[in-house]
């Protein structure tokens, strides 16, 4: 067993040496980064080697979207002349002869043709043919935290993806969790997640879950044997999940439900082969013999709903009502 665990540790060290000469690093940030390589157990030990595996023989395609630091080779088949290199900068364009300045951060290397043939065609040129591509790669850092053996901020090089990710971070800690999520900020300024299965990705070879990790991306791997608890509860939070532990059971674990909780609207949101099933429950018809008390499983959250008549009158009590009229003595 420490053999195979020497020599993960031996190849994730490899990987991580190559990455840093190629300019792949790892920033403390407000993450903290262990000083001891944790021991896996024998379940993440296997997904280590097949992760490890998996990110030396890839060879999948993604599209990589432009970042500030990144050299841009640009050529016009029509006009060698305007034929340049430029980097983005910190402002997200490039300069390019005739045309200026020209916005490109988020764009694939084809979108940025698209976008450079355009304004050349504007002006000077009927169908210009634009080959855009990406020379050296510096923009593409993302956040690995959780349940890994080394979290932090690192650097990807090239088209990076999930596994690449998981592999600067030393690969999986030893109580991860085989499921993984990926959050990326969107166009309006919200946050959209991809939940990955770990064992599909690895066992089953579905290449489709190896995701392309973008600037800004957070990678977290949550720990496995947990149930996360949420809404009217007294203690809202992570808690470990014992042998045949239930629904209400999670409720009693986070203290109860709090005075303005509804009972009978609780959801539980569980995972099924990378989506996201919502099952309504009813604590009271529990409680009163009338349905059983659900089995809950690993990364299940139950979210216990709130009454309004409820949280009318404690909002009353603490004098947080005010109503859109007065009252006064005559």
């Amino acid at each position: 067993m420490f053999k195979k665990i020497a020599i993960i540790s031996a190849v994730v060290f490899s990987l991580a040496v190559i990455y840093a000469c190629g300019g792949g690093s790892s920033t403390g940030g407000s993450y903290t980064i262990p000083k001891a390589t944790k021991e896996v157990n024998k379940e993440n030990q296997e997904l280590n080697r097949k992760l490890i595996q998996e990110t030396f023989s890839s060879t999948s395609s993604v599209d990589y979207r432009i970042g500030p630091g990144d050299l841009l080779a640009i050529q016009v088949l029509e006009a060698p002349d305007l034929n340049t290199e430029a980097r983005v900068n910190s402002q997200n364009s490039i300069s390019f002869p005739l045309v200026g300045k020209v916005d490109v951060a988020g764009y694939t290397p084809q979108e940025a043709e698209s976008r450079i043939a355009e304004m050349l065609t504007e002006k000077y040129m009927h169908n210009p043919h634009v080959i855009v591509s990406v020379k050296e790669y510096k923009s593409q850092r993302v956040a690995v935290i959780g349940s890994v053996t080394n979290p932090g901020t690192y650097e990807l090089l090239g088209k990076g993806t999930l596994l690449d990710a998981l592999a600067l971070a030393g690969g999986l800690g030893e109580n991860a969790s085989d499921i993984v999520y990926v959050t990326r900020k969107t166009s309006d300024g919200g946050e959209k997640s991809v939940q990955v299965d770990l064992d599909e990705l690895l066992d089953r070879g579905d290449a489709t879950l190896n995701v392309a990790i973008n600037m800004g991306d957070v990678v977290y791997v949550p720990e496995a044997g947990v149930v996360y608890v949420d809404g009217a509860v007294v203690k809202p939070g992570t808690y470990p999940i014992t042998d045949d532990m239930t629904i209400s059971q999670a409720v009693t674990a986070a203290g109860g439900m709090d005075k303005t909780a509804k009972a009978s609207d609780v959801r539980l949101l569980r995972n099924r082969s990378g989506q996201v099933e919502v099952l309504p429950v009813n604590l009271e018809a529990i409680k009163d013999g009338e349905l059983p008390d659900m089995i809950l499983q690993d990364q299940d959250v139950v979210v216990v709903g709130k009454s309004a008549i409820k949280s009318f009158f404690d909002a009353i009590k603490l004098g947080l009502f005010f109503p859109p009229f007065s009252m006064g003595v005559q």
